[in-house]
């Protein structure tokens, strides 16, 4: 899939995140202040945050599909990276914000018996939840989207917290009403996790930084399959939004002529190119072999 076809689906499946979820958080706070649940409240909030991170990754994935212009050679895919970091904030201060108001509930005791709307609400959360994780984890695979996997894992944890504020708020019906702020603050630390998580991903990009090993032992496997190709001298791989750019120097025959060289290092870069569909731009310096 190229990089283009990559940001399409991208954006496709941010709308698709951004619509369920959204309906969701409006079913959760009603179900949450109706039923007069903590931990059904904080974890509507926590889908809100869903939802914004939802329309962040559109926004952008939009600027990051833009093609390369003279401010900006190498193309706008840093944008991704950027949104990531942005959202991963947010998702902090937020888990910040459910952490202090479930504190404050449980040293007060202004606790209340939540209602069965709050349980319901809670089911439908890990079914739409765990569905929107698998749908966004296997399409952020598909097109090396560091944004929509972090994002799908954030799902993921919903879906325990929802799991949590299950148990909170059955707790609190059965006679514990203690159990639903407690579920509440739980929920906040599973958000101040993912948040953290998804900060040193974006960090780590932003800063040009490896990306698995499995990836460039990927490209050494292509290349040596190139018999002109005597040794790898050295490979830095870095992402540039869905794309990876590649620089690396290969060593060759000595004797061989300039013309030679440069045909070999067409046929390296074409291999890659066409084997690695999210490779965009290869760079090959050719140095003698010794």
């Amino acid at each position: 899939m190229t990089a283009h076809h990559g940001y399409e689906h991208a954006q496709r499946g941010s709308i698709v995140s951004l619509l369920t979820n959204g309906l969701l958080f409006l079913f959760k706070m009603f179900a949450g202040l109706v039923g007069h649940s903590n931990a059904m409240i904080a974890d509507a909030l926590d889908t809100l945050g869903d939802t914004m991170t939802s329309t962040g990754m559109l926004v952008g994935f939009k600027i990051a599909n833009r093609p390369a212009d003279a401010d900006h050679p190498y193309g706008h895919g840093k944008a991704e990276s950027i949104i990531a970091k942005l959202l991963a904030i947010f998702l902090i201060i937020l888990g910040v914000k459910v952490a202090y108001n479930s504190i404050h509930v449980m040293i007060f005791h202004k606790l209340y018996i939540p209602g069965r709307i709050a349980l319901i609400a809670a089911v439908v959360s890990i079914i739409v939840k765990l569905g929107l994780f698998q749908y966004t984890n296997l399409l952020g695979r598909k097109i090396s989207s560091t944004a929509m996997t972090v994002y799908s894992w954030n799902l993921a944890s919903d879906a325990f917290s929802s799991l949590a504020a299950l148990i909170g708020i059955g707790a609190a019906r059965l006679g514990f009403p203690l159990m639903d702020p407690i579920a509440a603050f739980i929920l906040s630390l599973l958000v101040i996790k993912a948040g953290i998580e998804g900060f040193h991903r974006a960090y780590d990009e932003l800063m040009d930084g490896a990306p698995a090993k499995a990836v460039i032992e990927g490209i050494k496997n292509i290349v040596s399959m190139n018999d002109n190709v005597r040794a790898i001298n050295d490979i830095k791989v870095r992402k540039m939004g869905l794309d990876l750019i590649i620089d690396m120097t290969i060593a060759v025959d000595k004797n061989i002529t300039v013309e030679k060289g440069h045909s070999i290092t067409d046929l390296v870069k074409n291999d890659i190119l066409n084997k690695i569909p999210t490779a965009k731009e290869v760079f090959i310096h050719v140095e003698p072999f010794r």
